[in-house]
């Protein structure tokens, strides 16, 4: 049996989502889930969503805890999460649309995108950005931090020190920032900003009506609210986007869940580049692909990826 998952939400708030493949699950399986989220929701460690899935139908669905617990206001299935790094899945798909509308290559060098960015930056190529082989320094680690920042912080920050971590290809390291990079390629290569672009060729084609990116005309009101363990709150306070900034629900990842298994939005062809670990230059693997990491279980290959920041912690697999 395969199962696919989603879990998202604050540290004490999550939502799950999961497929199963086994006709037995949805008998079996739903039962065991429902037993043990409420046994975790009184004991004070599951607040949130639960999506379960067998074979294309839901088999389970419930909602447990509070989206503030200041207010104690009840958590509704279509109150939105904050996806942290599986936004990064949404930025491989723009990026893999643009390529196969001829729009870009995965092997562009983004100085043609950026033709005034710093010298040692200019050979890096959108593939090496998909798969953190750039060498591109991860923002969260150059100390710029603050309530607020931008894409353009990110950049500006990344222009002025013109420095890698390693010579693009040679070595992994993950990096949000290259991320960032991906997100102001496709606002240069579509024309369009990057939230109207998920927008109008993901979101609003797949109905995924809970789901956007977040800025700051955002109501904070509608948004799950982030805490720590301890229940003290601690909010997504960032407008950077294409590593992260996107929120959705539960409902609204089945339909992204569901696009993706029928080739709706690219090829079975791109998907197959996507989940494929990408090659270093002394031909070690690493197990991340365009937005995807990659593993087996007993069950056999599947993609995956993680995602934390502030109060939220999500997790998706498939």
């Amino acid at each position: 049996m395969k199962i696919t998952c989603f879990i998202l939400g604050i540290i004490c708030s999550t939502t799950l989502f999961a497929q199963g493949n086994d006709p037995s699950f949805a008998l079996t399986k739903g039962d065991q889930v429902e037993d043990l989220m409420i046994r975790y929701n009184e004991l004070g460690e599951f607040n949130g969503s639960i999506l379960i899935v067998s074979k294309g139908e839901v088999v389970y669905e419930n909602t447990l805890g509070f989206a503030n617990f200041e207010t104690r206001e009840p958590l509704d299935g279509e109150m939105p999460f904050y996806l942290a790094s599986l936004a990064k899945q949404f930025t491989a798909m723009g990026i893999m649309m643009l390529v196969e509308e001829h729009k870009i290559t995965y092997d562009d060098k983004i100085s043609k995108f950026f033709p005034l960015i710093s010298s040692n930056y200019r050979n890096i190529t959108i593939h090496q950005l998909l798969t953190h082989t750039a060498g591109v320094k991860d923002y969260f680690k150059l100390g710029i931090i603050k309530p607020g920042l931008t894409n353009r912080d990110v950049y500006e920050t990344l222009f002025r020190i013109n420095q890698l971590d390693f010579n693009p290809g040679l070595k992994y390291n993950y990096s949000n920032s290259g991320y960032v990079l991906l997100a102001m390629i496709i606002q240069i290569a579509s024309g369009q900003f990057y939230e109207d672009f998920m927008n109008n060729r993901i979101f609003y084609p797949l109905e995924m009506n809970n789901s956007f990116v977040l800025n700051e005309r955002t109501p904070r009101k509608i948004l799950v609210k982030g805490y720590t363990a301890k229940l003290k709150p601690n909010d997504y306070n960032l407008y950077t986007y294409g590593d992260g900034g996107i929120f959705s629900t539960t409902s609204d990842l089945l339909k992204w869940h569901i696009a993706i298994e029928s080739n709706t939005l690219v090829s079975a062809q791109s998907l197959l580049e996507a989940y494929t670990p990408v090659v270093l230059a002394d031909g070690q693997k690493r197990r991340y692909g365009y937005g995807w990491e990659i593993g087996n279980n007993l069950y056999g290959k599947l993609v995956f990826h993680t995602g934390g920041l502030a109060g939220y912690r999500t997790y998706l697999e498939r």
